[in-house]
């Protein structure tokens, strides 16, 4: 390979794991002195003399800031640029020490250590799940609700990255750090060559499926490997009909899955997994589900923006290259649809900020945060600002940045929202479904009793 190519595949590389929704990961066994490295953010220019009377004026803060973002995200390298920009414009005598936990399921073990030994970072990473709002009701996270009218910073954010942070009662656990929505990617040529049309709703796009396996093309492309994928399938139809209530429902045991909208959900995961999801779906993984899409071998393929860089036709082969397009959730067959939003939007785990030694320094930290992190995203990811800047000038990204600005707030996941009992089950058992190994009523049977076995007590901890 050339080198030229080989600067291009490690780009592409960079940005992927720049804009995935969630923190890094590692393969291997980690060692204990591999599992957190920590980097002080302090300038290293000395300063002038005739500067010192304002320097001594400006308060010291110094905080911590626990994260599984690795040191190679957009998320990471945007924190470094807004301290230095801090420090710069600033305080001079404000550092933050960025301490990296190399994988999730350790950061969170991390973190829950902290919190329980009454040393919660002063920032950290924080998905708006129930363990999030225990935090928020025991007034160990801060919920900067008050901090952002104090300064308007809630205009200056997009509603969805925004609310990715905010529990359903209106409370701010935590700060956007980038953007990012999920879409159907599809293949031009495919769909013409099929006579097919973008769908619009649940059934067009069963259509859709149907004339594109008539025409000897497989429909979609999806990871069973990672589970979540298919989740997402189901999820299209619960939010459609029950908006994000259903899902907090349900997770409470307020709302059941062998109900009429649960059902309507599960039938269509297993009408899509039995007829028109790619042949070994469920040991097929994240890699290989984008390069099968990407390599022309689906019509079809459900993922985030955080793969826009293997969309790009520099990264794309000759036959491929401007021949993907996207489009967003289709919706419901009749009338309105309760929930509106059409797409699923996110952030990088987003910034909660302890309340033991939150303060007025810090708030100015954030005010400054929210106002430049625009700024601090420039070439990297898509900003979670109003007035964001692009990550590259591609037709491509300019039309997914026009989608993002309408932007009307999150949809809930069952990743998320769910007990880690039930959220480890129905991510099985959806493969299963997918695959036709179960049942609807098996599958929503299965769901509505391990919420029943493990909600109450998990959520009354």
């Amino acid at each position: 390979m050339k080198k030229k190519s080989i600067i291009a595949v490690c780009l592409a590389a960079a940005m992927i794991m720049s804009a995935l929704p969630g923190c890094g990961s590692t393969g291997g066994k980690v060692t204990e002195s591999q599992e957190q490295t920590s980097q002080e953010e302090v300038l290293q220019e000395s300063i002038p003399a005739s500067e010192d009377e304002a320097v001594m004026e400006q308060p010291e803060k110094k905080m911590t800031y626990v994260t599984c973002i690795t040191p190679q995200q957009s998320g990471y390298i945007s924190m470094e640029n807004i301290v230095k920009m801090y420090q710069e414009q600033v305080n001079p005598n404000f550092s933050i020490d960025i301490q990296y936990i190399a994988d999730k399921p350790a950061y969170l073990q991390k973190i829950k250590t902290l919190v329980a030994s009454n040393e919660a970072p002063d920032m950290f990473n924080l998905d708006t799940d129930p363990y999030a709002i225990k935090l928020l009701d025991q007034g160990i996270v801060v919920d900067l609700s008050e901090t952002l009218d104090k300064y308007g910073l809630k205009d200056v954010f997009l509603p969805a990255p925004l609310g990715w942070g905010t529990t359903k009662d209106g409370r701010q656990v935590a700060m956007p750090i980038d953007f990012s929505i999920e879409v159907f990617w599809y293949n031009k040529k495919m769909f013409e060559e099929a006579g097919v049309t973008i769908p619009k709703t649940h059934s067009e796009f069963l259509e859709v499926c149907e004339k594109l396996k008539n025409a000897g093309y497989t429909p979609i492309s999806v990871s069973g490997k990672d589970n979540w994928e298919i989740l997402r399938y189901l999820l299209m139809v619960t939010y459609r009909y029950g908006e994000n209530d259903f899902l907090y429902d349900l997770a409470q045991g307020k709302q059941k899955m062998d109900s009429e909208i649960g059902r309507k959900a599960a039938g269509f995961v297993q009408e899509l997994g039995t007829k028109y999801f790619q042949s070994g779906f469920a040991s097929t993984d994240y890699t290989g589900a984008s390069n099968y899409f990407t390599g022309g071998s689906a019509a079809m393929y459900y993922i985030g923006t955080w793969d826009l860089p293997f969309m790009q036709d520099d990264q794309l082969s000759d036959d491929m290259k401007g021949n993907i397009g996207y489009f967003l959730l289709p919706t419901v067959d009749e009338g309105e649809p309760v929930g509106k939003s059409n797409f699923i939007s996110n952030s990088t785990m987003p910034i909660a900020f302890g309340a033991d030694k939150f303060d007025s320094e810090t708030e100015r930290f954030i005010e400054f945060y929210a106002n430049h992190i625009s700024e601090a995203t420039s070439g990297l990811a898509f900003s979670p600002s109003v007035n964001g800047t692009l990550p590259n000038e591609t037709e491509l990204t300019k039309a997914i940045y026009e989608d993002m600005q309408k932007s009307s707030g999150s949809i809930k996941l069952f990743d998320i929202e769910l007990d880690p009992a039930t959220n480890e089950l129905i991510g099985k058992e959806v493969v299963s479904l997918a695959l036709g190994d179960i049942s609807v009523d098996e599958f929503c049977s299965r769901v509505d009793a391990s919420i029943e076995e493990n909600a109450a007590s998990y959520f009354s901890e």
